[in-house]
């Protein structure tokens, strides 16, 4: 297995584990070198031993030729004294002289044990005389080899000369022998160095006689204790200890200030850095009061701080930036109140979060009698004096909190909670009279302008009930506008919710049956120009349902998606419709495609296994996913970690409708985007001159400086698309550049385009 394989499949360890495997090393390496040294040590000890033991023997041999020095001397002085020659010429008085005479005289040394006369043939002459003798009866004359001879527990040592009858030695006239005790005659002898005197044996046989030159290969021995070595060895013991002992403490010393001054550093700031990651880290300053001891690791703390404190400032230029375009896109430019999608946040989030807890809640819509004739008749000038002065009559009757909102055109609204049916009729009554007061003549205006209100009330607001109610307080304001009518009309249902349900339950069918049988929906799809290039790079797909009476736009579509909590199984219906089109090649061959997912559909494990079956197809196709309605996302950290895995198949991430209401910076910085798509209404703002075109320049450049890639949508004329190509988009799209189509006529497009 490869090498860099091997690396790629062990996990990172921390520099903790590598500074204590190397701690580890070094005491297993003391150990190594302790059995190297002591090793050497029995080497060294077997060979002085090995040499004390020659020396020994050396000592032996020397003792050896000593005693045998010793008995020659007692030979000579045997063989010069008289009395012992007298008795080899006349044996007559023998037994006498060997029993009383030859030991006591102090002619011979005391430490013979026995001495004995031979004639000329080797006869004892204590065998001749008296029959008895305390040496060999016989010995061999033509040897007359001196021995060693282990007989009832005792060694002996047996000498024998010749005897001559004159000190010229020309006239032998016999033999003379002498035995010594060998362990007392080796007590007499000097001290030995090496041999331990009290261990010498002599390993032979009862009876068995030892030549003299063999006698030291017999003995059996012990050296003395070698007091050097041993001092040697507790000299070498002792330098070890304390060298292991310097290397262990060094090694310690060592490992213990890596901690100190890299480990303990390098992990907190990789804790930071994990801490960064998920949003949460301060500023490295704040952790570290004074320089790091290694100049690497300071470095790298100022750069983090550094790199940080850029983020911080751009994160806050971008706060305040988003909260001028939060404000510019919540608020009616025209009269100051919230506008539709300031209502939109608010009515989602109403039902998000409160649902069936709401008791005695009452919608009211008010709409303009007649404004398209005053606006026809004096001029849009005037008409938006006169939305101006219904805004500031309708907002000045309602009480401090109440939100009042412009939907569009001539249509407001206001939502009451924990309010009685009847305070609701009083707040409309009182709307009604507010306009009634305002002097609308000063603009010019001749006709009476006037509103109707419709009036939507739940008394317990169940979730079924609380998505209908604005559908039903649209039918109530139609109604009060019948000729005839009061100007308020309060929801009942004869005034038509059966048609309407029929009409919601054929939408409903619509889509459930679309997403049971993916074939029903039809995907168009919308060009995507890369920029400044100006070629078609991928194409938006965009979901229709092939209802009975034509096609289901996604008006229709999507509100029963949110309505019922259909978006992560809508998700699945869709990916698969496209996966088919791009599985059968309908998509033009080195294009991409964008996939719209909902919010909750990017945490839902379902939708990221199918977005996983398009991974073989990443080779042919670019794959864009937008992750849309991120208002909805309520597990930031799993949809970062799914948009990550994802990420790194080699889906691009792009982050849908920013700047719609539906995105905020939060999502921008918190989860892994490629691509950052500007909603229409921010783009189009881009036509104008005002302070909301600066604010949308000013922010382009500063998400582009960051690092991301922009997208504008709803490019209608050159002009606009000649604008965010100058500012740095990447990549546009709009009715400009190509409505959504068919695949047919994306496949007849795309041949033209290439």
């Amino acid at each position: 297995m490869p090498l860099s394989l091997i690396r790629a499949r062990m996990p990172p360890k921390p520099i903790a584990s590598y500074a204590m495997a190397l701690f580890f090393v070094l005491v297993a390496a003391l150990g190594i070198l302790a059995a190297f040294v002591f090793h050497d040590i029995d080497r060294l000890r077997e060979q002085i031993a090995q040499y004390d033991e020659k020396l020994a023997r050396q000592e032996l041999d020397e003792a050896i030729a000593l005693l045998a020095r010793q008995a020659e001397s007692t030979a000579r002085a045997l063989t010069q004294w008289d009395e012992a020659r007298q008795q080899l010429e006349n044996p007559a008085y023998y037994a006498y002289w060997r029993n009383a005479r030859a030991l006591n005289a102090g002619v011979l040394p005391e430490r013979l044990d026995a001495v004995d006369l031979y004639g000329l043939d080797g006869h004892n002459l204590s065998v001749t005389t008296s029959g008895e003798a305390s040496m060999p009866s016989h010995i061999d004359t033509r040897r007359k080899q001196s021995y060693l001879m282990h007989e009832r527990g005792h060694d002996h040592l047996y000498f024998f000369f010749p005897f001559y009858a004159d000190s010229a030695q020309s006239h032998r006239i016999g033999y003379a022998g002498i035995k010594l005790d060998f362990q007392a005659a080796f007590n007499q002898l000097r001290k030995f160095r090496y041999l331990d005197l009290s261990s010498v044996r002599v390993a032979a046989k009862d009876g068995e006689r030892i030549p003299l030159p063999e006698i030291v290969s017999s003995l059996r021995f012990r050296t003395t204790a070698n007091p050097e070595m041993h001092a040697l060895e507790k000299l070498i013991a002792r330098s070890f200890y304390e060298i292991a002992f310097i290397i262990g403490a060094i090694s310690l010393i060592g490992y213990l200030a890596l901690q100190s001054v890299v480990t303990k550093p390098l992990r907190r700031l990789s804790g930071h850095i994990e801490s960064m990651r998920r949003g949460q880290g301060a500023l490295l300053g704040e952790s570290y009061r004074g320089m790091l001891a290694v100049a690497e690791l300071e470095n790298i703390r100022q750069s983090l701080n550094d790199y940080q404190q850029q983020l911080d400032d751009m994160h806050v230029s971008l706060a305040h930036k988003n909260q001028e375009l939060w404000s510019l896109a919540h608020r009616d430019p025209l009269t100051g109140i919230f506008n539709r999608r300031a209502f939109e946040d608010d009515w989602s989030a109403v039902r998000r979060t409160q649902g069936d807890s709401l008791i005695g809640m009452a919608f009211l819509l008010f709409d303009c009698d007649h404004f398209k004739a005053i606006n026809d008749t004096y001029g849009h000038q005037v008409g938006d004096q006169v939305i101006q002065g219904l805004a500031e009559s309708l907002y000045g009757a309602l009480r401090t909190g109440e939100r009042l909102y412009r939907l569009g055109g001539d249509e407001f609204a206001t939502v009451l909670f924990s309010a009685s049916l009847e305070r609701a009729r009083q707040v409309a009554e009182r709307c009604i009279e507010q306009v009634l007061r305002h002097d609308f003549p000063a603009y010019g205006v001749k006709e009476p302008v006037r509103v109707s209100v419709g009036i939507a009330y739940l008394e317990e607001a169940g979730d079924d009930a609380l998505k209908l109610l604005h559908r039903q307080a649209d039918m109530a304001m139609y109604h009060a506008k019948r000729p005839g009518q009061c100007k308020i009309a309060i929801f009942s249902p004869d005034m038509g919710e059966g048609q309407s349900a029929l009409v919601s339950n054929a939408g409903i069918s619509a889509v459930y049956e679309a997403m049971a049988a993916p074939d029903r929906l039809e995907m168009h799809y919308q060009p995507v120009l890369a920029l400044p290039g100006s070629y078609i790079e991928y194409y938006e797909a965009l979901v229709r349902i092939r209802g009975e009476h034509g096609l289901i736009m996604p008006a229709s579509i999507f509100p029963v998606v949110e309505l019922r909590g259909l978006e992560a199984e809508f998700d699945l219906a869709v990916l698969e419709r496209v996966k088919s089109d791009l599985e059968a090649g309908r998509i033009p061959a080195g294009a991409g495609v964008s996939l719209n997912v909902s919010g909750p559909g990017i945490v839902n494990a379902r939708v990221i296994d199918k977005l996983m079956q398009y991974v073989p197809l990443l080779s042919a196709y670019k794959l864009v996913l937008e992750v849309t309605e991120t208002a909805l996302i309520t597990q930031i950290a799993q949809a970062s970690s799914n948009l990550n895995r994802l990420r790194k198949e080699g889906f691009v991430i792009a982050l849908d409708d920013f700047g719609s209401g539906y995105s905020s910076l939060r999502y921008l910085s918190s989860m892994p985007v490629d691509l950052v798509k500007f909603d229409i209404s921010m783009v189009r703002s881009l036509e104008e001159t005002g302070r909301q075109a600066v604010l949308v320049e000013d922010l382009a450049r500063m998400i582009k400086d960051a690092g991301y890639s922009l997208v504008a949508e709803g490019i209608e004329t050159e002009a606009l698309l000649q604008r965010v190509t100058a500012l740095g988009f990447s990549h546009a799209q709009g009715f400009h550049i190509g409505r959504p189509a068919a695949l047919m006529t994306v496949a007849s497009v795309s041949r033209v385009a290439g």
